[in-house]
């Protein structure tokens, strides 16, 4: 299976404009992803190149406008540069001779690593840069030397690897039967599963237990074929109730957006937000991670706001997609997504600056098992 981006390390490269960051993406991934000009501002959007380091794995590395930018559209830039700053893994800082080491402020406090590069080492100026922040013990990278690039990604693989999460934790071990319900309703894309479903079976699959998928329409005939009741079945949360009516009592029930919540997220706060749908409220936010175009059953866009308005007939309902920038202070609750387009980073950051302003944040699969009062049956990856 295609690794895809959000599973990757992200690495972002930072720095003032001209510090070299572009040509260091294009010498570090071997490609000219990004355009190299001498003038300042020429990055505009961040760039991501993705590639696998040897020996190490997957990274995406992503290439930010210069944090000094002056150029007209200097500060929009500098705004996009920030928004990066919540998804990266890894910070690669290019110096500069005239730094002003601001942005380095804000990236300390992610306590995260940061590798220093002094580059242009194949230019008078070079010298310079890595005299002036030996401190640092920057890495001194010449651009015309194809082996210099070795040095960043021995310093990559010298970080310190946390424990690789898993989507089904303690709920699946070796040689477990599990039954995974999947509706193909219309978002599916056509002729494929869907990211979740496709990354959960291969879980299954990499932890030698036995994987069995059906839709709602087949579940009893699939279960009554088996001879022995399964150790777990996953369902997609819009069939939550109707599955959890069908399988047979003290069967172990949840959902891919559960799981996901673990995954991706902070499933205890999820759980503890979720009960401020027990106290007023007057304004809510569904955010999602993808930007497929909404349909007439969508999850998020239709089915949660119809739950939540059978409660609330006056919640105002608003929606937020991708990697818009959200103001958590207008909002009672949010209500995210299962997060498999972000990367674990990401999804982190979102429930940080929501615990700092002390906002409910919880997610689809947990809000309709609330709603539909069977999150108590539900059982929880630990």
């Amino acid at each position: 299976m295609k690794v895809q981006n959000s599973e990757r390390l992200h690495i972002g490269i930072f720095g003032q404009t001209n510090s070299g960051k572009s040509s260091l993406l294009n010498y570090m991934t071997g490609t000219d992803t990004a355009i190299v000009s001498n003038i300042a501002g020429t990055t505009t959007d961040p760039i991501r190149k993705a590639m696998e380091i040897t020996d190490f794995g997957p990274v995406l590395f992503i290439d930010t406008a210069g944090v000094n930018d002056k150029t007209s559209l200097g500060q929009a830039r500098i705004a996009k540069s920030r928004q990066v700053i919540d998804k990266c893994d890894v910070f690669i800082y290019c110096l500069s001779l005239d730094d002003d080491m601001q942005i380095l402020t804000e990236l300390k406090k992610k306590e995260k690593p940061i590798i220093y590069v002094a580059s242009k080492q194949d230019l008078p100026v070079g010298s310079k840069i890595s005299e002036k922040y030996k401190d640092l013990a920057p890495l001194k990278i010449n651009i015309r030397n194809k082996d210099d690039r070795l040095k960043i990604f021995a310093r990559i693989k010298s970080l310190e690897k946390k424990d690789e999460p898993t989507i089904t934790k303690n709920l699946v071990k070796k040689g477990d039967l599990v039954v995974l319900v999947i509706p193909q309703d219309k978002a599916a894309p056509k002729g494929r599963l869907i990211k979740p479903q496709v990354m959960t079976i291969r879980e299954l699959i990499d932890k030698k237990a036995t994987a069995i998928c059906c839709d709602l329409t087949s579940l009893e005939n699939t279960l009554s074929s088996l001879n022995k009741k399964p150790d777990l079945v996953i369902c997609d949360s819009q069939v939550f109730k109707e599955t959890s009516e069908i399988i047979e009592e003290g069967t172990s029930l949840t959902s891919f957006s559960i799981l996901f919540s673990a995954f991706k997220g902070d499933l205890p706060y999820f759980i503890k937000s979720v009960k401020r749908l027990d106290m007023p409220l007057k304004r809510v936010l569904i955010a999602e991670a993808c930007t497929h175009p909404p349909i007439d059953e969508d999850i998020g866009t239709v089915k949660i706001p119809r739950m939540l308005k059978k409660k609330y007939p006056d919640l105002e309902i608003e929606f937020a997609r991708g990697d818009s920038l959200i103001d958590y202070d207008r909002y009672d609750l949010i209500i995210s997504c299962g997060a498999c387009m972000f990367n674990r980073t990401t999804m982190l950051s979102k429930v940080e600056k929501a615990k700092e302003k002390s906002i409910a944040m919880t997610n689809y699969g947990i809000t309709i098992a609330y709603l539909k009062g069977i999150l108590d049956k539900v059982v929880l990856p630990d």
